[in-house]
């Protein structure tokens, strides 16, 4: 029964910040239940364990989990504890040169603990976002749906939605991350997602826009700056017109004039605790080794 009543809550759990903070209590509070695959406390004992003669190690490892906690714990955030620990054990084992960016923070949850692990691994964080909730949109980007859910589930996305003030997401990382490695960028992602904005090479993308327009113009302006064996990953990946704007035939035969990698956890996302997450990963011929040391349960 607390399995169930987990994840009804988890699957509502962006549509309210109330529901956000209710999802991330039930999670922490079913932490003790690692014998149960798929489920927080399983992943965090994983993620944890992962360090074990790794320069990430089983302590750093912890000291991270608590902080991560604590965020979900205090800062209003869109993504799930289990969502964090995909993140972070993506990163702790990437091998790809240039920095992190991520589009859409909400109110800076998701990037407090970005900017903790940008700062572990010596990267900087470029955060994007209008700070002013999703803009206005046309009919048909209004409202998605979702590979999961029913269409009674779905809600629109409605302008305003999501919003949080720049200096009210700068004081959360400042207060639960590390600011110093982190530069915000104010704006419209079609306005912002420049050159002259983004890094030269970009190693990690963590994107969170809902909007199906908006998911393809942070894919199109980024994915050509990721750097080899870098990950592209987005929180969108249940939505159906998020992945029609991702995989566009027009879009990979015209303008990228390559062969679309794999999407991991397309439609689906990688556990019932993650049912957003979904990510590429750039490069021919990569390992099968390699895609693997990037999740949790090895």
């Amino acid at each position: 029964m607390r399995l169930i009543l987990k994840r009804s809550v988890l699957g509502i759990a962006k549509r309210s910040r109330l529901v956000t903070d209710v999802a991330a209590y039930i999670m922490r509070h079913s932490s003790t239940q690692t014998n149960m695959k798929d489920t927080y406390g399983y992943f965090r004992e994983r993620f944890t364990n992962n360090g074990k003669d790794k320069d990430a190690n089983e302590s750093i490892r912890e000291d991270l989990v608590r902080q991560f906690e604590r965020i979900d714990q205090e800062v209003p955030i869109a993504s799930t504890p289990t969502d964090g620990l995909f993140l972070a054990e993506m990163l702790l084992n990437m091998e790809a040169d240039g920095d992190i960016v991520e589009c859409g923070c909400y109110a800076g949850g998701s990037s407090a603990k970005l900017s903790l692990l940008a700062k572990l691994l010596n990267r900087k964080l470029i955060v994007f976002d209008s700070f002013e909730g999703l803009p206005v949109v046309e009919q048909y980007y209004l409202r998605d749906q979702h590979c999961r859910r029913s269409n009674d589930w779905v809600t629109d996305w409605s302008e305003g939605r999501y919003a949080a003030r720049l200096d009210e997401v700068q004081s959360n990382i400042e207060q639960y991350g590390e600011f110093s490695v982190c530069s915000l960028v104010k704006g419209w992602f079609n306005e912002t997602l420049t050159r002259g904005n983004l890094p030269e090479q970009v190693s990690f993308v963590f994107a969170d826009v809902d909007l199906a327009n908006s998911a393809r113009d942070c894919f199109v302006a980024i994915w050509p700056l990721v750097s080899n064996r870098g990950i592209y990953v987005t929180h969108d990946t249940a939505y159906i017109k998020v992945l029609q704007e991702l995989y566009n035939p027009k879009l990979w035969k015209e303008q990228f004039k390559s062969m679309p990698p794999i999407l991991f956890g397309a439609g689906y996302g990688l556990c019932n605790d993650s049912p957003h997450i979904g990510y590429l990963v750039k490069g021919e011929s990569l390992s099968s080794e390699y895609l693997k040391s990037l999740t949790i349960d090895k």
